[in-house]
């Protein structure tokens, strides 16, 4: 099971996954990604950079407290400068706080996404299921900052919170956990460099196939300008976005079911374009005017972006 002694912290412990083993098992490409916090205080970003082009990084912890790695948003912004081709930003969900009121602290503190940009919500503790919670925070981040997050879980708190299958999973163990996901995180005691000692994720496929995961997917350059009045920032996401049906799977699912789940008809934010997703959305469509055919296409869209 892969637990953390002390939540509020990243990057301690023992784990004897070498690099060697988990290269041998696939003949994928893999791409390894470190996660840092306040607990790696002094970054070497050009040594990590030449190491790998991904890196996650410790955003908040709950609502309140701003992560010491994020030195006001520098390391971001300078990790990205550098060459980062993916940078995920997590926040640590406190079951003590409401899961709304997180996510937006956390909206705040970014105020935008450049492409390549990942939001990840760390969901490590709390009572029963945790599946309303997390889409209350998705939720947020999605009609905050225009993007379907990801989420973070132990493999076995996981299962045991109604999570599985989490985006981002963590088990320290010599071989993939068999659950569906994106990330492995692997060890919590890596040794990476330019950081020292660190959690360390797999990501089986290339750094382009990872950054493409990200916001303004495909490798996008072309920064995103903040929203203004004069910025109609629907029909700049509606360029992008394609015309889906039942069975439809991916990113983009995720951005509907998130965009149904904010317009108040909330479904599990899985990817996945199943029954229930259709049902919500036929209701939506219904209620908002639009012929409804279960098909999120260019008459839908306008209404699920809505501000």
């Amino acid at each position: 099971m892969a637990t953390r002694a002390v939540t509020f912290r990243a990057g301690r412990g023992t784990s004897p996954v070498k690099p060697a083993a988990l290269v041998a098992q696939s003949s994928t490409p893999v791409t390894l990604c470190a996660d840092i916090s306040e607990f790696q205080p002094s970054i070497a970003d050009a040594a990590y950079l030449a190491w790998s082009k991904a890196v996650i990084i410790r955003a908040m912890y709950g609502a309140d407290h701003v992560d010491g790695a994020w030195y006001g948003g520098q390391r971001r912004e300078q990790l990205l400068a550098g060459g980062a081709q993916f940078l995920g930003s997590y926040q640590y969900l406190v079951a003590s706080q409401d899961a709304a009121t997180q996510a937006r602290a956390l909206a705040t503190l970014l105020g935008h996404l450049e492409p390549g940009e990942y939001v990840i919500a760390d969901i490590e503790e709390g009572a029963g299921p945790q599946q309303a919670r997390w889409q209350a925070w998705a939720n947020v981040i999605h009609g905050e900052l225009g993007f379907a997050p990801g989420n973070y879980a132990g493999e076995y708190f996981a299962e045991s919170a109604g999570l599985t299958p989490v985006d981002w999973i963590a088990a320290y163990q010599p071989v993939a956990p068999t659950v569906p996901h994106k990330l492995w995180q692997f060890s919590d005691s890596y040794n990476v460099p330019g950081v020292g000692v660190a959690d360390c994720s797999r990501y089986l496929g290339t750094i382009a196939e990872l950054r493409a995961l990200a916001f303004g997917g495909g490798g996008a350059t072309v920064p995103v300008p903040p929203v203004t009045a004069a910025l109609n920032w629907t029909e700049s996401l509606l360029n992008t976005l394609p015309t889906l049906a039942q069975g439809a799977t991916g990113n983009d699912v995720r951005t509907m079911q998130g965009c149904l789940g904010a317009r108040g008809h909330p479904v599990t934010i899985d990817g996945i374009f199943g029954i229930g997703t259709e049902g919500a959305l036929r209701v939506f469509q219904t209620a908002s005017g639009v012929t409804s055919d279960g098909i999120a296409g260019p008459a839908t869209w306008p209404k699920l972006l809505a501000r």
